[in-house]
């Protein structure tokens, strides 16, 4: 079996195992709603070392919403639930949980792959039941606050606090660290700040 045949098959495995707990399949991750959060787990197959390695991730469902609010992407709202997971222009996920297996039997993966989606469905309960708010999943944001500077920016608009929203676009650029998102002459910040003045009362 050749490495490319070993991840096309692995990767099949993956997703017909996974419809069983209500994930969907797309490509190389599996992804689903849960209550108000959007969950995705990736897969990448080592052929040559036989293993399957990834992560899990997860944010809220609405802040992707309210982020293509602020850039005026409104369409994207009405997109599958999957691009939320891998479109250019979203909120960036917080990774919480990576694995990886040794595949025993090349023509047998069921065993290493239902244990991993069982610990991975685990995981989602978990994380689940303990982020209950924004605040919640904020707070884990600013653990790397670098990196989560547009989400961080995005819950607070959320939520209406304007005044914190505009305190961070400030404090970022102050910083200069990068949205990483640009539009022409623009950045994410400038699309914030504007957004913040349009709406704040």
């Amino acid at each position: 079996m050749t490495n490319k045949e070993k991840e096309k098959f692995w990767l099949k495995k993956v997703k017909e195992l996974s419809k069983y707990d209500n994930w969907e399949f797309k490509s190389y991750f599996i992804f689903k709603a849960v209550n108000v959060h959007f969950f995705s787990s990736h897969f990448y197959v080592n052929g040559k070392l036989n293993e399957i390695s990834g992560w899990l991730d997860y944010k809220p469902i609405n802040i992707d919403n309210v982020f293509w609010d602020i850039i005026d992407e409104e369409p994207n709202k009405k997109m599958p639930l999957s691009f939320r997971g891998e479109a250019a222009f979203c909120v960036r996920r917080i990774n919480y949980f990576d694995y990886k297996i040794y595949i025993k039997d090349l023509l047998n993966p069921e065993p290493e792959i239902t244990q991993l989606l069982k610990t991975i469905n685990n995981k989602v309960a978990e994380k689940s039941g303990n982020i209950k708010t924004l605040d919640d999943f904020r707070t884990e944001m600013l653990k790397e606050e670098k990196y989560n500077t547009v989400g961080i920016i995005t819950s607070f608009i959320e939520e209406g606090q304007f005044d914190k929203a505009l305190s961070k676009i400030k404090e970022y650029k102050a910083n200069q660290f990068s949205s990483g998102f640009g539009f022409g002459d623009k950045d994410f910040y400038d699309l914030a700040k504007e957004y913040c003045e349009k709406n704040y009362r």
